[in-house]
């Protein structure tokens, strides 16, 4: 049977033949079989920068299209995007040196080198799993205005940079020092253990992060539907512990194998699959929903800012919504028995105080007198369905020249208005 089998050229077992071209046709560009799977190392680590890239420029958009500026969480995601870069360009470093083949068609060179590179790819890895967890803390800090809420904030990231170092020092002194990254035929007790207690750090400081994010929200004046989906949008980035635990399963399998160049290909597509999410889960509290549901308008801009043009106004007006409107009534809407002049508008013009608003918001404030008699009516609303917030509020305005001489008070028989408008 078996001189049979030689001489009808049948294929031996665990080998796969090529794949035919026709006319027209390129080769592939890798082929996975029983003994090469560098393609699906080259797949999963290209998809895996395709989603993080789009969730980036989705990002991106947002904040350009809405916030018009970039906050320190911001700065976090698209720094984690950069080092995750560098990293899948070390991944494609290891398969170009045969790593996803068995150990056999691999060189004694290309051996370590590949191992070289695996070594530095495990700490860019860390690295950006760390800096999206910096992003997210950033993101608590910059939407609640609470002491007790940025305190929890600052200590969750202090925690998770710690953990990322403890990390690193576990991951680089391993097994020889002399050579740290030689793990393949060698003797390198506690490989495992070692990244089980950086899994380990992983998980707890992900369920930090969350748990932070859980007593923010219950603390907030919301509808229980909005709460939903506020810890629906944290809540979506628990399930990048799924390949991290599964990572831990593939290493034990990598280690004690004897051939772990091939058996490693999942462990190595566990890990591109948990950084990619973690990017991707970076991003979805910054859409729109969320933002429309959480933001209290707290986390503005810090530098105030001069009246827009009347162009930008508008625009600003069809973005955001409707702007207050001013109490006071414009010159054609005044009575007719108090006429203005000129030197009335600049001396107006003159006492209106200045923007200090921290969040940027533009206020125009005038202070006018008129007789009680005459009916205020509706400021322009038209018998609007629209949304529209009133707000009414009584001042006593006290008059005098000097700060020393007593206070004269206000005449009888009229009032004071402060119209505050919004724009």
């Amino acid at each position: 049977m078996a001189s049979e089998s030689a001489d009808s050229g049948s294929p031996p077992l665990n080998e796969t033949a090529a794949p035919t071209v026709y006319p027209g046709q390129s080769a592939p560009f890798t082929v996975v079989t029983a003994t090469d799977q560098t393609g699906i190392v080259i797949i999963s680590t290209v998809l895996a920068l395709i989603f993080s890239i789009l969730s980036m420029l989705i990002r991106l958009f947002i904040r350009m299209q809405f916030r018009h500026e970039f906050a320190r969480d911001d700065v976090a995601a698209v720094g984690a995007m950069a080092l995750f870069v560098v990293q899948s360009g070390l991944v494609f470093g290891q398969v170009s040196f045969g790593f996803g083949k068995t150990i056999d068609d691999i060189s004694d060179t290309g051996l370590v080198q590949l191992q070289k590179i695996g070594y530095t790819s495990d700490i860019f890895a860390l690295m950006t799993l760390w800096a999206t967890k910096c992003s997210i803390a950033y993101l608590f800090i910059r939407l609640s205005p609470d002491r007790v809420h940025i305190l929890l904030a600052k200590t969750c990231l202090g925690v998770c940079t710690f953990f990322m170092v403890l990390s690193i020092f576990v991951t680089l002194l391993r097994c020889d020092l002399h050579s740290p990254w030689i793990f393949i035929g060698q003797q390198c007790v506690g490989l495992l253990s070692r990244w089980q207690a950086v899994v380990a750090f992983d998980v707890f400081t992900e369920a930090a992060l969350f748990g932070v994010a859980v007593y923010m929200t219950v603390g907030l004046q919301l509808d229980f539907s909005k709460k939903t989906v506020v810890l629906l949008a944290f809540a979506l980035r628990l399930p990048v512990i799924v390949p991290a635990i599964l990572r831990i399963s593939y290493l034990d399998t990598e280690i004690s194998s004897s051939d772990p160049t091939l058996e490693g290909v999942m462990a190595t597509v566990s890990m591109q699959i948990q950084i990619s999410y973690a990017i991707i889960a970076m991003t979805t509290p910054c859409l729109r929903p969320f933002m429309s549901a959480l933001n209290t308008h707290y986390g503005g801009p810090k530098e105030p800012r001069t009246s827009p043009s009347s162009t930008k106004a508008s625009k600003t007006a069809k973005s955001t919504g409707y702007s207050l409107s001013s109490l006071s009534r414009s010159k054609a809407d005044r009575p007719t028995t108090a006429p203005t002049t000129p030197k009335d508008d600049e001396e107006a013009d003159h006492h209106r105080a200045p923007v200090t608003r921290w969040d940027g918001a533009d206020y125009r404030v005038a202070v006018v007198s008129r007789n009680l008699s005459i009916d205020g009516g509706s400021t322009q609303s038209n018998d609007s369905q629209r949304m529209i917030i009133s707000k009414n509020t009584e001042w006593q305005v006290d008059f005098g020249t000097d700060s020393t001489q007593p206070v004269r008070p206000p005449q009888s028989g009229g009032s004071d208005e402060i119209g505050v408008a919004k724009s």
